[in-house]
């Protein structure tokens, strides 16, 4: 049986996981969507989003890696679901308001699984530095949909 301490890793090492998916997730979806887009204005603002995807990846892969974990992305059918969905959907529609659609739904996305995670964990003692991490990372979203509406 684990000791608590081996609990407490194990939690914040799946806590880590999560929003390293997550902003991977973000990450890719903007490596994906780039190449459509068309306005030197949303492409530098995705551009800003990407470098920021991934330095929260980068912290989130370094805490799980202190742990003695390895990161992992989401499985290769979700990605590939996605990035699939994402071809049709610029494929029908690759106008500057459908991309900053496409982006907006991811960040919402985003916003929505964080959450989750804050929820079960906030206030629980457990996993603070992932709480710390999660917060950023949905106040980044946030930001990130203030930004991206102009171009709806």
């Amino acid at each position: 049986m684990p000791s608590i301490k081996e609990k407490q890793r194990i939690e914040q090492d799946a806590f880590f996981g999560e929003i390293y998916k997550n902003t991977k997730m973000g990450a890719d979806a903007i490596i994906h969507l780039l190449p459509h887009v068309k306005e030197d204005a949303l492409r530098s603002l995705m551009t800003q989003q990407l470098d920021g995807y991934e330095k929260y990846a980068a912290r989130a892969a370094a805490e799980i890696e202190a742990l003695g974990g390895t990161p992992k992305e989401e499985n290769i059918f979700t990605r590939a679901t996605a990035r699939v969905a994402m071809g049709i959907q610029t494929m029908m529609d690759s106008t500057t308001g459908r991309i900053a659609e496409l982006m907006v739904e991811g960040s919402n996305m985003g916003i929505t699984d964080m959450t989750k995670l804050l929820n079960a964990y906030e206030g629980s003692g457990k996993a603070e530095g992932a709480v710390r991490l999660a917060r950023e990372v949905v106040a980044f979203e946030e930001h990130n949909l203030a930004l991206l509406k102009r171009f709806l």
